[in-house]
């Protein structure tokens, strides 16, 4: 009888200590993944290329699109998108590429009862038919086959399926047909049917929007349509200015009532961004919700409203997905301009620029948020953020090509450096 007490005594410290057990086997001192450098203008300049030359907008008679991605192009992208992410930016992840698979590893910090830790884990992908498979993850010492991960991926989604994000990247995925993995490159097809990109589409919009978001969206707009009906009847255009200082004073009032200050920053910019660009706000907030209409002016920084637009739709997407989204997404708008609109502009992208600072410090901190608040109320024009117009607008891409080379070229870096140097020195800017 003591034998069997004593027994079952062992079985349950076992079970009760396994937790602890594989807690140690898992977490470890250091990092197996080394930090990921920050991305350099070329690199950045490579990611915008990259996104040019893969434009689906471009396809003619086929909605199916390749791309080839070398290892570097992939990590690169792949920090680029963790570091447009706050949470995701202290993760240090690595792919290799071997024949017919791939291994991603990421050592996430963590803090152990006060000590930092890493939780190290490498995914093995096996290319199946034309997806990926999971075959194994190391986890710190531990190797667990994919098939006891099962029960635990499982649940881990049927959490994450209310999630907006998770509905995004799901979609996305579900667009992506893996053809060849070798250790020279991977080759992926990209499926843009018309539902597929009909489905991304809502979902994007819809993507940083919580319920809590689309009050605040609301409350924003309300004021917006004050702001604006409340304007002399002959005036049919303002500065930017004009409708930045009153609802950032809003957003002053409410932050010093308890209101998170990013949130209430963020939401500016979104109504903002929907108004100039003649988005209906019920797109993102839900169909369902009536809006009064605010009255219809030009709203303009040094008489051009091409500029205001700039502005506010790169804060916006800065202050909701990072200010490295904002810069890619303006030079992917301009190279499209070049080829099928008006032009290549530089003074475009030093709008996009200016804006996507602005969201960065509107967003980044709690203290910066309150900062940025207090400088707006109080803003007397553009010029403070925004640098002197430049004389580069209306360039096509055959001249841009003579004039630049390429987007590479140190003529074109130097140029985009000229204007983030320009930018930097803004009165604005100086407070930060």
């Amino acid at each position: 009888m003591k034998f069997l007490d004593t027994l079952l005594g062992s079985v349950v410290m076992c079970i009760t200590s396994l937790p602890l057990i594989m807690l140690i086997l898992i977490i470890q001192r250091g990092t197996t993944v080394p930090a990921n450098p920050a991305l350099d203008q070329a690199q950045m300049a490579e990611i915008q290329q990259l996104l040019i030359d893969n434009d689906p907008r471009q396809l003619l008679a086929s909605d199916y699109q390749q791309v080839r991605l070398t290892e570097t192009e992939l990590n690169a992208l792949a920090i680029y998108v963790k570091d447009s992410n706050s949470v995701l930016k202290s993760i240090n992840v690595h792919t290799d590429l071997v024949e017919n698979g791939a291994i991603t590893s990421l050592s996430i910090p963590i803090n152990a009862m006060g000590l930092l830790r890493y939780f190290n884990i490498a995914l093995n992908f096996e290319h199946v038919d034309d997806g990926l498979s999971l075959t194994n993850v190391e986890a710190g010492s531990l190797n667990i086959p994919a098939p006891l991960l099962a029960p635990m991926r499982e649940l881990i989604a049927l959490r994450m399926r209310e999630e907006g994000n998770f509905q995004l990247v799901s979609s996305f995925i579900d667009s992506l047909h893996f053809q060849s993995i070798s250790e020279d490159n991977i080759v992926i097809q990209l499926d843009w049917q018309g539902d597929n990109l009909e489905e991304l589409g809502d979902q994007a919009r819809q993507v940083f929007v919580s319920a809590r978001e689309a009050d605040r969206m609301i409350y924003y707009h309300d004021r917006l349509v004050t702001a604006t009906n409340d304007l002399p009847g002959e005036i049919n255009t303002i500065g930017l200015n004009d409708l930045l200082r009153p609802l950032f004073l809003f957003a002053s009032v409410n932050s010093a009532a308890g209101a998170d200050p990013i949130a209430e920053n963020r939401a500016v910019f979104i109504v903002l961004s929907a108004y100039l660009t003649d988005l209906n706000l019920a797109t993102l907030i839900g169909d369902d919700v009536e809006l009064a209409l605010p009255r219809d002016v030009d709203v303009v920084i040094d008489s051009r409203e091409d500029l205001a637009r700039h502005v506010v739709t790169s804060a916006a997407i800065s202050a909701s997905a990072g200010a490295g989204m904002a810069e890619v997404l303006s030079v992917y708008k301009e190279v499209h301009d070049s080829r099928y609109r008006t032009g290549f502009s530089f003074t475009d992208i030093a709008a996009n620029q200016a804006g996507s600072r602005l969201g960065d410090l509107a967003s980044r901190s709690e203290t910066d948020a309150f900062l940025f608040q207090d400088l707006m109320k109080s803003m007397l024009n553009e010029s403070e953020f925004m640098p002197p117009l430049g004389t580069y607008d209306g360039i096509t891409e055959e001249e841009f090509i003579a004039r630049f080379g390429s987007r590479e070229s140190q003529a074109y870096l130097q140029r985009v450096q000229e204007i983030t140097d320009s930018i930097a020195v803004r009165p604005f800017y100086q407070s930060f």
